[in-house]
């Protein structure tokens, strides 16, 4: 075992140990436990794989899963959240756009695609709309970090830009999000997530020719997910308050 880990084949090393506690591999092969031991080291590797993806995305809810999904209460469609789990537009590099009033839910949806992303290997960023703008802003003066920034962030295979349109665009800080969305169309799709629907979005993004630009760049290939008017993040915050309130008469 010290030889392994010299090797620096501490999974390989861990794996044998296991199988070893294992009192039913005892009446196994040596080339069945070999298998099981390579299969061991491989789950393994690729668990660690999957959770370094979700901690560098950034999410906002790194925990959310399509299982815990409250589909009753947000009207979505079960049978197409889970074909979109399944990762087919990023595939096709489909932007989803997701929309609905404050507290539907819309970010935890999304964070949940981000997962599912991560789960199938994707390099997935979570980054808030006003966040990118800043940065933008604030690279303004070094042209070479903000092209290197660009780059870095129209290379992931999976974007989820939150609180999207949440205030009306400046004709600079439009033509920033043309040059980020001009890197990723046909390459990478892009989760939007905000309150307006894409009726409204020509007006937001200021108006003129940049704003028909950047239209024209997501919604040609871009699928819709409304959220109802159920205020979740309120419905859950009550729950929680009463649990609360019934440990205290406890």
């Amino acid at each position: 075992m010290k030889k392994l880990h010299t090797l620096e084949l501490q999974d390989l090393a861990k794996a044998i140990e296991r199988q070893e506690m294992d009192l039913n591999a005892s009446s196994l092969s040596f080339d069945e436990r070999l298998v099981l031991i390579l299969e061991d080291v491989i789950s393994e590797r690729e668990r660690r794989h999957m959770n370094r993806l979700i901690r560098n995305a950034f999410l906002k809810y790194p925990d959310a899963s399509i299982e815990s999904l409250d589909y009753e209460s947000r009207e979505l469609t079960r049978e197409n959240i889970i074909h979109l789990a399944k990762m087919s537009f990023v595939e096709t590099a489909t932007n989803l756009v997701i929309t609905g009033p404050a507290g539907a839910g819309k970010t935890y949806l999304a964070c949940a695609l981000g997962v599912e992303a991560c789960k199938h290997s994707y390099r997935t960023f979570y980054v808030r709309m006003n966040d990118f703008l800043r940065n933008m802003e604030h690279l303004r003066d070094n042209v070479k970090e903000m092209k290197k920034y660009l780059r870095r962030i129209s290379n992931y295979h999976v974007l989820i830009m939150d609180e999207w349109l949440a205030h009306v665009l400046s004709d600079k800080e439009a033509k920033n999000l043309y040059e980020l969305l001009e890197l990723r169309k046909g390459v990478n799709p892009t989760i939007f997530v905000g309150q307006y629907s894409m009726d409204d979005w020509y007006d937001r993004l200021g108006g003129g020719a940049t704003a028909e630009s950047i239209l024209d760049r997501i919604v040609h290939n871009a699928y819709p997910i409304k959220s109802n008017e159920t205020n979740l993040r309120r419905k859950y915050d009550e729950m929680k308050l009463r649990q609360f309130l019934e440990s205290m008469n406890e």
